[in-house]
């Protein structure tokens, strides 16, 4: 536990050094706050729709990004071979990474709720507790996905390219950026099978409408169904040893 823990730590150092990195996770999303708030800002609850939006897609793009492709980089590198004669195995320091990267999540999650606290009008309907039960299993539920990115790219530039892929129509798909009642039928039901929409629409109906966690049975299951079976698959998949 002791060096799970240590890996976490120091690959969350690792990451608040890179400015890149910490622009496009913290700075960023905080600017299209503003930027938004800006123009729709005076609209009843806007905010209170806009910080899940914000917060999953973010959680969506460093899942992709910061665990699938940095993993498959670690592995085409030799890093993770290396790691793995050491006394630290190289299981371990993956897990560390992976609760790093959930720890970075949360923290701008966070972060975000009390910018947008402080400078805008947020009001929380719902429970407290129940919005953070949420995005701890949203954000696992997206880190999933990242490990199938990684388990089934067996080069850097694969995963990138993996990860392209997902992230453009699940984004679209997601109700972030088009409200999905506007797109054709066969849309809004592929939509209703992506983990992302799902995670949205449980934060924003827990801030806006008040709802509660058995309210929201189905799309909790859809999200935790993605965590338990992209786990899984993650698990089978993925190799230390690039091929």
């Amino acid at each position: 536990m002791k060096k799970f823990a240590k890996v976490a730590l120091i690959e969350t150092k690792l990451f608040f050094r890179q400015k890149i990195a910490v622009f496009f996770t913290l700075l960023f999303p905080l600017f299209l706050l503003f930027l938004f708030g800006s123009i729709w800002g005076k609209e009843p609850n806007y905010f209170s729709y806009l910080l899940p939006m914000l917060v999953s897609i973010v959680a969506f793009s460093n899942a992709l990004y910061g665990v699938g492709a940095v993993l498959s980089f670690y592995r085409e590198s030799g890093i993770l071979k290396r790691i793995g004669i050491t006394p630290l195995p190289a299981r371990t320091y993956i897990y560390g990474l992976l609760a790093s990267r959930f720890l970075i999540v949360i923290f701008q999650a966070v972060f975000l709720f009390i910018v947008a606290l402080i400078f805008y009008t947020v009001k929380v309907k719902g429970s407290f507790a129940a919005l953070v039960i949420v995005l701890v299993i949203g954000v696992l539920s997206m880190i999933s996905i990242g490990g199938i990115v990684a388990g089934f790219s067996k080069t850097y530039e694969a995963s990138i390219a993996i990860s392209n892929v997902l992230f453009t129509p699940l984004s679209f798909l997601s109700g972030a950026f088009i409200p999905i009642f506007i797109l054709p039928k066969f849309l809004q039901t592929l939509a209703n099978g992506s983990p992302l929409y799902h995670f949205i629409k449980v934060m924003q109906e827990i801030m806006v409408q008040g709802k509660g966690l058995r309210e929201e049975l189905v799309s909790l299951s859809v999200v935790v169904g993605c965590l338990l079976v992209c786990a899984l698959i993650s698990a089978k998949t993925f190799k230390l040893k690039g091929e």
